[in-house]
């Protein structure tokens, strides 16, 4: 009989050390969905759509009416004939911004010339919401307006090289229910 309580004893105690209570199993209790409650958890979600390279999270912050903004020294180098009309645009609309990043993320320069990087970082500085503005236009009685610097690096591991962009961007938050999305990107920074 003490023979079997110490087996058992000692059963016990082995199978409780495969057990380490200073590292507990993990959970994932994260959400999937971009929630976008505040606006600055919605640009926390743009840092991460860019670093984790995930189209999807990119397409839950823009608003559908989404446009993104050049200023007039870029349009003769990156603008777009949005409209048909033979010139080149200084903004482009929800389709194109997500092919254009869809295409940076996982296929590289459209021109060939650069492969699709093997890491992004976007770092956005947002500033405190005392110095968040509201939309002046009408209709846009809602919106927030956040001014940030941004640093944007495009690594790759291949040719240990990067691609480094900085500047201002002007983001136009707009509500909708319970979230907010991106309504207007405008690139305010020099090429």
């Amino acid at each position: 009989m003490k023979i079997t309580r110490l087996l058992v004893i000692l059963l016990a105690i082995l199978l409780a050390s495969c057990n380490n209570p200073f590292r507990p199993r993990l959970y994932d209790i994260s959400d999937p969905e971009i929630l976008n409650r505040t606006p600055g958890e919605l640009l926390n979600n743009l840092e991460r759509a860019y670093k984790e390279k995930n189209i999807n999270i990119y397409r839950a912050l823009l608003h559908p009416d989404f446009r993104f903004e050049l200023i007039a020294s870029e349009v003769s180098q990156i603008g777009v004939d949005v409209n048909g009309d033979g010139l080149r645009d200084s903004w482009w609309s929800y389709e194109q911004e997500v092919e254009y990043t869809d295409h940076m993320f996982n296929y590289g320069s459209s021109d060939g010339q650069y492969p699709p990087p093997d890491e992004i970082n976007l770092r956005l500085q947002i500033p405190p919401e005392d110095l968040w503005q509201n939309d002046p236009e009408v209709g846009h009685e809602a919106w927030i307006v956040i001014p940030c610097s941004f640093d944007l690096i495009l690594s790759y591991t291949a040719t240990n090289s990067s691609f480094n962009a900085s500047g201002i961007a002007r983001f136009y938050l707009r509500p909708v229910g319970d979230r907010w999305y991106i309504a207007v990107w405008r690139d305010e920074s020099y090429l």
